[in-house]
């Protein structure tokens, strides 16, 4: 099996050193098949030895890959066809696929030098279609006449021996070279009709091919340069390519109108996620499109049902991918490349948009904040005036007193951290840590008479910031008592253990609303017509992610609602 291999590879390497003269040999062999008799064994010879050649030389795969067994024993069996019954249609049918391929190669855009070796090659199997073949093999002409017989047979060959001199590099015509398919199905479309249009016109000059050849060949020069002045004109109007550009990029769809119906969407819809998904929709009622999903970082999404066919897109962290009906042409691709690119980029300038208003939220909150510094460092100094005066022993009441004496410096230290935040708002705190044992011994202090129902599973003692553990605690009880809140029954646990400290704040209140939980923690809270600016929980969210610590609303359900403050 190596030396199979190694045999292979050498084959390849050497048709490729040897491909100009397996191309000169190829043709060739075929010339001296098309001028012998018709339905002889040398014609018979000749095509055998121009077959083989063209297996060597084809451009559609590497000559040293194995063949299937099937498909050696259908060349076989359609070459046996050929050569048993020789039809001179069937022959003529084969250089006009040969001249498709080879058309194929010539007018790519890789590699002008092989243009021309190529292009050599074409004209001459144009010249002796059109001179020789169709007459002699399709038409059964019983007399060509002699200059052009002496021209086809001794004269035409002679144009081969260019392909000796001609600059070609093996390496540009490599057997992994892309094939230009497109190119080579409509020279073949061009050749036919020029031969068809060639018998057709016949009829109108006597039943005289040559004459009939001449006109028709004349006619389709005609045509064609017609064509090009009106594909690229110098100047005036954009061309024929600017309106054919426009139906392939528009496929069957004006852009114009699916683009103005993304940007009144984007006028009318200021959140990014709900935008996304409506625009999406959009794009579902295309005909070949038959669903998709979406995933950002804030979230995720799909729509329509799923198929085999998938492609992806990706624009600004937005990863979009769609199922198709059918397996997308080059144009449907760049089309659905265009809308999904046109989508990305109104999604971004909407999360951008939404990230500006929340700069600017805090911005307004931090400005409010520095107007009441002032009053809370009068207020801090009060405070810390009343807690040093506060009596520890004398005739005032013992409950009121140990009320104050558990309060105060609690409060106290609140309102020096607030105060520190508000005179630099953009600088992040280092929370203080204490022993989650002592920490729950105070909130159990403060709150012994506040009707909580606290409860602590402490094994081992793990230190735990104080002033996000506060935090959170007031604001969950804030958010539960405050404003139009229906909870009566609240609960607080503390989970210690495994290195690990969480706090859960349970409540039989309304659950929260799911306009609002899909931007809870994210960002601030709208608080039209309710008091407090509805940030809290943002806050305590952006501290615990400082101190490794993350939150989460684990139940959201009528009559359970729990918020867990978790290491993250």
């Amino acid at each position: 099996m190596p030396t199979t291999a190694f045999s292979s590879t050498r084959l390849g390497n050497f048709l490729l050193v040897s491909r100009r003269w397996v191309v000169l040999a190829m043709l060739l062999a075929l010339h001296a098949a098309l001028v012998t008799d018709p339905g002889g064994n040398f014609q018979r010879i000749w095509l055998l030895v121009h077959f083989g050649l063209f297996l060597m030389w084809q451009p559609f795969f590497e000559t040293d890959k194995e063949l299937e067994r099937f498909a050696i024993l259908l060349l076989v069996a359609i070459t046996a066809a050929i050569l048993y019954f020789l039809p001179g249609w069937l022959i003529g049918a084969w250089v006009c696929v040969l001249m498709g391929i080879l058309g194929g190669k010539v007018f790519t855009v890789q590699a002008a030098r092989r243009g021309r070796f190529y292009l050599v090659a074409f004209f001459y199997l144009a010249s002796m279609m059109l001179l020789w073949a169709v007459p002699r093999l399709v038409l059964r002409e019983p007399s060509i006449p002699e200059p052009v017989a002496v021209f086809t047979q001794l004269l035409l060959p002679l144009s081969l021996l260019a392909l000796v001199f001609l600059p070609f590099d093996p390496k540009d015509d490599d057997t992994r070279q892309v094939f230009d398919f497109f190119y080579a199905v409509l020279v073949f479309q061009l050749v036919v009709v020029l031969v068809l249009g060639s018998i057709a016109l016949m009829r109108y000059t006597n039943g005289n091919y040559f004459q009939s050849a001449g006109l028709t060949v004349i006619g389709f020069g005609t045509a064609l340069f017609v064509l090009a002045v009106f594909w690229g004109p110098r100047e005036g109007f954009g061309g024929l390519r600017t309106y054919l550009s426009r139906y392939l990029m528009s496929v069957g769809m004006p852009f114009e109108v699916w683009v103005r119906r993304v940007a009144e969407l984007a006028e009318n819809e200021p959140d990014p996620q709900r935008f996304l998904g409506q625009a999406l929709v959009l794009v579902s009622e295309l005909p070949w499109v038959r669903g998709g999903r979406w995933k950002t970082g804030e979230g995720e999404g799909e729509f329509g049902t799923v198929s085999r066919e998938v492609v992806k897109f990706g624009f600004h962290g937005l990863e979009l991918t769609f199922h198709t009906e059918i397996v997308l042409s080059p144009a449907l691709f760049l089309h659905m490349r265009l809308l999904a690119q046109v989508v990305g980029e109104f999604y971004e300038s909407k999360r951008r948009e939404a990230l500006m208003r929340r700069n600017a939220y805090l911005q307004a909150v931090h400005e409010t904040g520095a107007r009441l510094t002032h009053d809370i460092k009068n207020l801090l100094q009060s405070l810390y005036t009343l807690t040093s005066a506060a009596p520890r022993e004398g005739t005032m009441d013992p409950g009121y007193g140990s009320l104050l004496q558990r309060q105060l410096p609690q409060l106290t230290k609140r309102l020096q951290a607030t105060l520190d935040q508000l005179r630099s708002p953009q600088v992040e705190t280092r929370d203080s840590l204490r022993p989650a044992q002592a920490w729950w011994a105070g909130v159990e202090r403060r709150h012994a008479g506040n009707r909580l129902l606290l409860e602590a599973n402490i094994e081992g003692d793990v230190a735990v910031p104080a002033n996000l553990f506060d935090a959170f605690l007031d604001n969950c009880l804030d958010n539960a008592r405050g404003g139009d809140s229906t909870a009566a029954r609240i609960k607080v646990v503390l989970s210690v253990g495994g290195g690990r400290a969480e706090l859960a704040f349970e409540n039989d209140g309304d659950p929260v609303p799911a306009a609002v939980e899909r931007s809870l923690f994210r960002e601030p809270i709208s608080t039209a017509g309710r008091p407090g600016l509805g940030i809290g929980l943002y806050q305590v969210a952006r501290l615990a992610a400082q101190s490794g610590y993350a939150i989460e609303l684990a139940h959201n359900e009528p009559g359970r609602v729990v918020f867990r403050l978790h290491p993250g």
